[in-house]
């Protein structure tokens, strides 16, 4: 999985157990999901014309936690937007820094919101510590809010996931490629395995957070990623057109399960049932529209 949604991820579920008191004292910088990161720091955004401006916030995730509970954020959740467009779709995207959609970490507050969205950039390659990342979680938009859509159950979800996995796994076999077909192998077995059993990948959850089946998706997301750029699934071509065809309907009903599942585990708590405010939109657009880049 990419580094940048697995921090983002962590991040939402870490910070939940920072407002429950429960958050184990060594999480920055030791979490997996820092390694290689120079920094971490958060600011507000805010935009004049066309330009951003950084205002700082928060000069780790320890002091970001602190700070938003002292401001009333009672919850983290993670969303997920699709940017497919016609050059590139987010699954051949997902190779560079940036790209693959825009994962963000909305701070609930009771009637309101803020959104938070990550930018990495490649600081010093030659850092003695190989700590090159450059990590800014900026605050997009604050006290808003917009609609998420209901997230179906965890066991349903599990279910959709291993017959994709079936499905892709054995076009693999089938087609040679047994070594992607060995890794496919390990995301469904992952579905069933006891959660402790998996310490290789990154550690996105707390030990005790949510129930098993959360971080059996967890960890099958993380054992079956294949996206990347060279060498990875998405670098495979078929000669004949009907399996490239089929190679890529399989590759993306995958890499869209697996966005969905890390949704649904990302998100295991009930969303705070204050009722919210709505956002009137004149312009009918869609809501995540304004909040595009460029």
């Amino acid at each position: 999985m990419q580094g940048t949604v697995a921090q983002l991820l962590s991040l939402a579920a870490h910070g939940n157990e920072y407002l429950a008191g429960n958050l184990e004292e060594k999480y920055f910088p030791n979490n997996s999901t820092f390694m290689f990161c120079k920094y971490v720091k958060f600011v507000d955004l805010q935009s004049s014309g066309t330009k951003w401006h950084e205002r700082d916030f928060a000069p780790d995730p320890i002091s970001w936690f602190k700070k938003l509970k002292e401001t009333g954020v009672i919850q983290f959740r993670v969303r997920y937007i699709s940017t497919n467009n016609e050059q590139i779709s987010d699954r051949m995207s997902i190779a560079f820094v940036g790209g693959g959609g825009r994962w963000l970490i909305e701070a609930v507050k009771p009637g309101k919101s803020d959104f938070w969205e990550a930018h990495w950039e490649v600081g010093d390659q030659n850092d003695p510590d190989s700590n090159i990342w450059h990590v800014k979680y900026g605050r997009i938009l604050r006290n808003t809010n917009h609609p998420e859509s209901p997230l179906p159950p965890a066991s349903e979800i599990k279910n959709q996931l291993k017959h994709v996995l079936k499905k892709i796994r054995d076009f693999a076999f089938k087609h040679d490629h047994s070594n992607f077909g060995e890794i496919f192998n390990n995301g469904i077995k992952a579905l069933s395995d006891k959660p402790s059993n998996y310490k290789n990948e990154y550690k996105i959850f707390p030990e005790n957070y949510a129930a098993s089946e959360y971080h059996q998706l967890i960890n099958a997301c993380q054992r079956a990623w294949v996206f990347g750029g060279m060498g990875s699934w998405n670098d495979i071509g078929f000669n004949k057109d009907e399996v490239h065809k089929e190679y890529e309907a399989l590759s993306d009903e995958l890499f869209n399960i697996i966005n969905l599942s890390l949704i649904v585990a990302s998100n295991p708590l009930p969303r705070p049932s204050k009722k919210q405010n709505t956002v009137n939109d004149k312009h009918n657009k869609k809501w995540w529209e304004i909040w595009k880049k460029g």
